[in-house]
């Protein structure tokens, strides 16, 4: 070494070690530990510290890795947690879609039928129109046992359209399966033959006109032949053997989940019209195959 007698304050020693480490680390980014014994050497330091300091660097630099990832862990938890979560949210929602799709292929069978179905095209014979309490047509009756529901102001549209035997193609939501019958809430009804179309779109330009002088006593006594239902699937009416239909009360209609059936024997009271299109009547009690409803219990 030049100058070897030069001496260099001992205050300066460890700004000057340091920085010719840093030349010398610009020069080699990488250290054997042979090396920085030789380094060490002449800055007179001991080769057993050289090792110590070696070990200690290491150790601190591993902590403070651990202590990194730690402090990391928990997002990277999240992230795998919302990872996982999509993939079940995905799996669940194809199997969903799966389901939904095999449930339209299959609509047709009373299992696979849910209220609210997204609307699905219906074919069959008019069998008769369904009314109202005032004798207004808003409704179809198939000879598959389906209820076409529309609103009453489409009377004349209806009427205009299609008559009983036609064959007709109905797009509408169904409603509750049950064992008295189903309803399509009718959003549009094709006559197949004709192409006439009477659709739900619009609003009534006035209402239909209804005779209230013909409102008349009327007695029944007769069989039923079909189930009138709500949305719901439970009971509201009933079409009998002559062909008049019963519209009934609510009080009564709960009753008679229990005792109702096809060929079931009505005898009652109540008023109603007779139309061009039947007769109509409404009750409030009435006696089914010998028991009379309302009960009083």
């Amino acid at each position: 070494m030049k100058n070897s007698e030069h001496r260099i304050n001992r205050e300066l020693a460890p700004e000057v070690f340091q920085l010719a480490a840093e030349l010398y680390a610009q020069k080699q980014q990488e250290y054997s530990l042979e090396e920085l014994i030789l380094i060490g050497e002449e800055a007179k330091i001991p080769a057993e510290f050289i090792q110590q300091a070696v070990d200690l660097v290491q150790t601190k630099k591993q902590k403070k890795w651990k202590l990194k990832l730690s402090k990391k862990y928990p997002k990277l938890k999240l992230a795998f947690l919302g990872c996982a979560l999509t993939s079940v949210s995905l799996i669940v929602g194809t199997w969903g879609y799966n389901q939904i799709f095999t449930s339209k292929n299959n609509s047709d069978s009373p299992v696979g039928i849910l209220p609210g179905e997204q609307e699905k095209k219906h074919t069959g014979n008019v069998e008769r129109y369904l009314l109202n309490k005032e004798g207004l047509v808003n409704g179809l009756l198939l000879n598959n046992a389906k209820q076409v529901k529309f609103p009453p102001h489409l009377h004349d549209q209806i009427l205009a359209a299609i008559k009983p035997g036609d064959t007709v193609e109905v797009g509408g939501k169904l409603g509750t399966p049950s064992i008295y019958g189903q309803v399509i809430e009718g959003s549009i009804v094709t006559n197949t033959q004709t192409k006439a179309v009477v659709t739900k779109k619009g609003k009534p330009k006035r209402k239909q006109k209804v005779d209230e002088n013909s409102l008349n006593l009327i007695k029944i006594d007769d069989t039923v032949q079909h189930w009138l239902v709500e949305d719901d699937g439970k009971i509201r009416g009933a079409i009998l053997t002559s062909g008049t239909q019963v519209h009934l009360a609510k009080p009564l209609a709960k009753q008679l989940d229990q005792l109702a059936k096809i060929d079931s024997q009505i005898k009652a009271d109540g008023v109603g019209r007779r139309t061009a299109n039947g007769e109509v009547i409404e009750v409030i009690s009435l006696d089914i195959d010998g028991q009379v409803l309302p009960s009083s219990k």
